[in-house]
């Protein structure tokens, strides 16, 4: 067979194979020819391509946050005397998706907070993460973009829960929402088949349900209008006897939408909320003390259940402690003396006797 001289083969080199003089007589450029760059280039255009992701989803929220709340400027500017953080500026950017916005100024009601939620397009990772496991675990929320309004009222009035909660998200807001966990589901032929109250009383959806609450609510509301809720709870499930203080607001979840007809929904949605607080403000709304004491003992129900948490909590503490001083006196006994031993576990049976026979006798 015939053989190829090994000299009339062609060798590539590698960089790794030149020898020092070899590389010091190449000019720059000969050296960086040399050298396989397959994977700097895949590893620069994945940082440039996060990048630009990442800065176009940043300002795709951006933008249909600060449409959504311009358009709602001249609901809160006709009924608040400052809408936005600032004179000039709408709104506070804390991460690449999620804003705050504010509103002040309107009698009986010390301000609202406005939440917004969005979805996490400058991080498709995460975004199609959240995806795929808010099917299978409840406590990982669906991506989508919500707007939370947190209403905080200047006077005090009677504590309860009160809340129309959409059908389509009624199971999952009862989990997420620990005061709605407090409340029991009624219908009602005043709201749309999409809607159900969650309350702690009858007498709650007959004074707060108003009329102009009722007109304010139609069957395709239920879309994007997730929840509207009265509390004095909190929304995550108290740890600490001191976490069920009272602390009253409103609070209405709904999805961020643009279009005229859902916009003038939740105007009018939120008027109607400012109108019965004005009522509970001046008394105008007031519940009969039977329900009253209803709600109370509700509280009262919850504060035992935080109190026998805390008092096992305390004594299992105390047993934990008792095993360690034990554990400490058998490591301290073995380091005595067979004598010193048997005269302190004498001492010790003597206490036990004298501890039985005072039993006896209280007995007898």
């Amino acid at each position: 067979m015939y053989r190829i001289p090994e000299a009339a083969v062609k060798t590539v080199k590698k960089y790794a194979d030149y020898t020092v003089e070899e590389l010091s007589s190449l000019s720059l450029l000969e050296r960086i020819s040399l050298q396989n760059w397959t994977i700097e280039y895949v590893t620069i255009l994945s940082i440039v391509g996060y990048i630009v992701l990442f800065l176009l989803g940043s300002w795709y929220n951006q933008k249909i946050t600060k449409k959504y709340l311009t358009l709602l400027t001249p609901f809160f500017t006709k009924t608040f005397y400052q809408y936005g953080v600032q004179k000039d500026q709408l709104y506070i950017k804390d991460v690449a998706d999620h804003f705050t916005s504010y509103a002040t100024g309107r009698a009986n009601i010390a301000k609202v907070g406005i939440s917004i939620q969005l979805k996490p397009r400058h991080n498709l990772f995460l975004w199609s993460t959240e995806a795929i496991m808010s099917f299978f675990f409840d406590s990982i929320k669906t991506p989508e973009d919500t707007v939370v309004f947190d209403v905080i009222p200047f006077n005090n009035y009677d504590n309860f829960i009160f809340g129309i909660v959409s059908k389509l998200g009624m199971d999952k807001a009862r989990k997420l929402c620990y005061y709605l966990s407090l409340t029991r589901t009624s219908d009602s032929p005043k709201l749309p088949e999409s809607f159900v109250f969650m309350s702690e009383a009858n007498e709650l959806q007959e004074k707060l349900f108003t009329k102009e609450l009722e007109l304010a609510l139609d069957l395709s509301s239920a879309s994007y209008i997730k929840s509207i809720a009265f509390t004095d709870q909190p929304q995550e499930r108290p740890e600490k006897i001191l976490d069920l203080k009272p602390s009253r607001r409103v609070v209405i979840q709904t999805k961020l939408v643009t279009g005229d007809d859902q916009l003038a929904h939740i105007g009018k949605v939120l008027e109607a909320i400012f109108n019965v607080i004005d009522k509970l403000s001046t008394q105008e709304i007031t519940l009969k003390p039977e329900t009253a004491k209803k709600i109370v003992r509700t509280r009262e129900i919850e504060i035992g259940k935080l109190k026998k948490i805390e008092e096992d909590e305390k004594q299992e503490k105390l047993a934990d402690e008792k095993a360690r001083q034990r554990k400490a006196e058998r490591e301290q006994l073995r380091k005595l003396s067979p004598e010193e031993q048997e005269k302190i576990e004498k001492k010790a049976a003597e206490k036990r006797q004298k501890k039985l026979l005072k039993k006896q006798r209280i007995r007898g």
